[in-house]
């Protein structure tokens, strides 16, 4: 008799919004480049699904913690034409949670480095390896990608599979944080910090140290690039979030100064004049756009940015932006767009930062959760009631 196993799953029905033409991929597979552009009726719910069998390079994790993200929360309800309000690649019906760790249950016979046992975590991106795009080594922009949490199911259950290429052990941080459990928790918050650090570095390209920083949204993305960005030697740390806990939070890990944008919006202020002052009229030399409103931020930005200054676009969302090019083109100002944490050594490096307490992700881990409870701790998420969740499936 099959093993059951518990899971919280996203659905919907494959009905294209009205005036949106699928691309091949999306009919052929059924599944959304954008949700928000296919997925009709969305729904999410606790149910028992089989526990999965690992294939002969695939690992069984057990999971130990699994990290709500912004994303998971545009799976509550529906937009007004009650289509999903997940703008991002899916395939539902499909178990969610992108973020997690765990404890290595079972192994297929070709898995040559993992054994049972071992404390692991997984880039989210199940990148192929054999598109044009993987073969120059842009894994985020695989053009065969599947999606844990997203288009293959993910860690808001008690197991879950994953290629033995996609996982990096973790066991160190037990030293750090003194449990299994405890580091499990924490480990599951790697892959925020891995999308901050792709955003800020690989794609952004850093700072030198001494250079200003701005970040918009300090939600666990921009937590987690006010980290590296202090252990990378900037100087003043400017991060703009309307949540009072938000901004105790961002303090607590490098920013030296918070504020609430609408406070000067609803006085007809302009935040990069608030920035030029703190800065003494510097500017920033990288501004991170890690919220929900790019629309709002990204002209302001560009007003804030130093001459030859950086914008790292991270957060994602299905609104446009305006932008007038010749005032970026007069800065020499760079714009760069990340996606993702696959690659470049990124995984590795974030798992050093925190086993050298250079980076400490559990900082703003606010509250952990059953399985059971999973999307009450979605809705935490929501309402930006802390920091970071964790659900524990197996606790």
């Amino acid at each position: 008799m099959q093993k059951m196993m518990k899971a919280l799953m996203a659905g919907g029905e494959y009905k294209p919004r009205p005036g949106y033409q699928p691309t091949e991929r999306e009919e052929r597979d059924r599944r959304a480049l954008l949700g928000s552009n296919i997925f009709y009726n969305p729904t999410l719910e606790l149910v028992e699904i089989p526990v999965p069998e690992p294939k002969d390079d695939e690992i069984l994790l057990k999971v130990g913690g699994a990290a709500v993200c912004g994303s998971d929360t545009n799976f509550l309800g529906a937009d007004k034409d009650n289509y999903s309000r997940y703008a991002g690649h899916c395939k539902l019906p499909c178990v969610i949670g992108h973020e997690f760790s765990g404890e290595i249950a079972a192994v297929g016979k070709n898995v040559k480095e993992l054994k049972v046992g071992d404390l692991v975590v997984a880039e989210t991106m199940a990148w192929c390896g054999e598109c044009l795009a993987c073969r120059r080594g842009q894994f985020n922009q695989c053009e065969n990608l599947e999606e844990i949490g997203f288009s293959q199911n993910g860690a808001y259950a008690e197991y879950l599979v994953a290629k033995e290429k996609l996982c990096f052990k973790v066991d160190g941080l037990v030293d750090v944080y003194g449990s299994k459990k405890r580091a499990l928790e924490v480990a599951a918050m790697i892959e925020p910090m891995a999308v901050a650090y792709n955003g800020v570095f690989t794609r952004g390209g850093g700072i030198e140290p001494g250079g200003h920083v701005v970040v918009f949204g300090c939600g666990p993305i921009g937590l987690s690039a006010i980290s590296l960005l202090k252990t990378s030697g900037a100087a003043k740390i400017i991060a703009f979030d309307p949540n009072k806990t938000r901004q105790a939070l961002a303090r607590e890990v490098g920013a030296t100064d918070t504020f609430d944008p609408f406070e000067y919006w609803q006085r007809g202020e302009k935040l990069s004049d608030l920035v030029m002052k703190v800065t003494k009229g510097v500017g920033a030399a990288m501004v991170v756009e890690a919220t929900h409103k790019p629309a709002e931020n990204i002209p302001e930005a560009v007003d804030m940015l130093a001459s030859f200054g950086t914008i790292a676009q991270i957060g994602i969302t299905a609104s446009t932006v305006e932008l007038h090019p010749v005032y970026m083109q007069k800065k020499g100002a760079n714009y760069h767009f990340a996606i993702g944490s696959s690659g470049h050594g990124t995984w590795p490096n974030v798992i050093r930062l925190i086993e050298a307490g250079r980076v400490d992700p559990g900082k703003y881990l606010s509250k952990c959760y059953h399985l059971e409870d999973s999307i009450e701790a979605i809705q935490a998420a929501a309402k930006a009631e802390g920091g970071k969740f964790v659900v524990t499936p197996n606790w």
